[in-house]
């Protein structure tokens, strides 16, 4: 009897050990953004890396300190090297399970090899969240990330709840770590936010073109908005266009693209564009109504010209300046039609800048105002 309860009590021991190896919450740091810019003076050391993270003193009720984040920097060969170069200024580990944003640097990018073992080290660690956001910077991280600090801070980190929230989607495209190497595995080339600084403040505007993990081009608002009608990622925005010499508004509430991509002598590529909206704003002559169904169809029709404008110019620069498909054209034979893909995918470079590619759009306007 002794010796069964003796034999419990040493199990009960092995069962009850309870957390041997936890460390309180205060005692981490938690990295929020990774910044990485090219360094020249080192042919070891290629990066500066650069980590934001919150202090954890200062979130709370109870806060003990004001400053709301650090930002520690160091040259380094690798972005995990440089959490042992700083670890000698640091009083805790760094924790990178709760990473948001990578930020790229502008001369980093220009660099494919150097942007490749970033986005492969990142990839294969096991602690690293892969739906972290990838932009680009429109010069140096430091900078941007300095910037950021000036603002109000939550513990996501402002580039994060900025690029999280998403509001106007069209005039940047938010990327993923698992979706940008997606994106390059397939069609080796995608498009991540541009964040620069303007007055003295970060501004996530446009987009970097990425091609084979090098940069490629920047586009702007209106160019990114263009490619995002093409890829179905438009969910409100608003167009402007002329009609008989005045300006009208026209508020987007829905949008649908389809994308179809025909085999005949040569590969062609349609994109049929339906979105319907309401008037935001208009000023038309006294002896014209929009309760005139007749002036209605030629607002609609001032607004596709536009809408066709702007989307044929960036298909234009994309197939025969950056000769960069963003467009998913190769994803779209990828997936539907892979006997082809095989065959074309090699010299995708070389093709995709010669394909026809048709774009028709159809615009509806459901409302036009409470006012006769």
């Amino acid at each position: 009897m002794k010796k069964g309860f003796f034999l419990l009590l040493m199990i009960s021991l092995v069962l009850l050990c309870g957390c041997w190896d936890k460390v309180e919450v205060d005692q981490r740091i938690f990295v929020s953004s990774i910044g990485v810019d090219l360094y020249r003076n080192s042919e070891m050391n290629r990066y500066i890396v650069t980590y934001e993270y919150p202090n954890i003193n200062s979130i709370g009720k109870n806060a003990t300190e004001d400053q709301k984040t650090f930002i520690r920097s160091t040259p380094a060969s690798s972005i995990f090297q440089a959490s042992s170069n700083l670890s000698t200024q640091t009083p805790f580990p760094f924790y990178f399970k709760h990473l948001k944003v990578l930020v790229l640097g502008e001369d980093l990018l220009g660099e494919e090899k150097l942007v490749r073992q970033v986005i492969d080290e990142l990839n294969r660690d096991t602690k690293v969240n892969k739906n972290i956001q990838v932009l680009a910077a429109d010069g140096k991280v430091t900078d941007i990330i300095n910037a950021n600090v000036v603002q109000e801070q939550t513990t996501d980190g402002v580039l994060y709840t900025t690029v999280k929230d998403n509001r106007s989607s069209s005039r940047y495209t938010a990327k993923t770590l698992t979706d940008l190497i997606t994106d390059l595995d397939i069609a080796g080339v995608t498009i991540i936010p541009r964040v620069l600084v303007k007055d003295g403040k970060f501004l996530v505007s446009g987009g970097c073109v990425l091609k084979n993990y090098r940069h490629a081009a920047w586009i702007c608002e209106k160019e990114n908005r263009a490619i995002s009608f093409l890829r179905g990622n438009v969910k409100t925005e608003t167009i402007d266009a002329v009609y008989n010499g005045n300006l009208i508004s026209y508020t987007i509430t829905e949008v649908n693209t389809d994308k179809k991509v025909k085999l005949e002598e040569k590969i062609k590529a349609v994109f049929s564009i339906d979105m319907e909206g309401y008037l935001q704003g208009y000023i038309i002559e006294r002896d014209k109504t929009v309760y005139d169904s007749r002036v209605l169809e030629e607002m609609e029709k001032a607004l596709e010209k536009e809408v066709k404008k702007e989307i044929e110019d960036i298909i234009r620069k994309l197939q025969k300046t950056y000769r960069a498909d963003v467009i998913g054209v190769g994803e779209y034979l990828s997936k539907f039609r892979p006997k082809k893909w095989a065959q074309v995918k090699d010299d995708w470079d070389n093709i995709f800048p010669d394909i026809d590619i048709e774009v028709l759009v159809n615009v509806n306007i459901r409302r036009i105002g409470l006012t006769k």
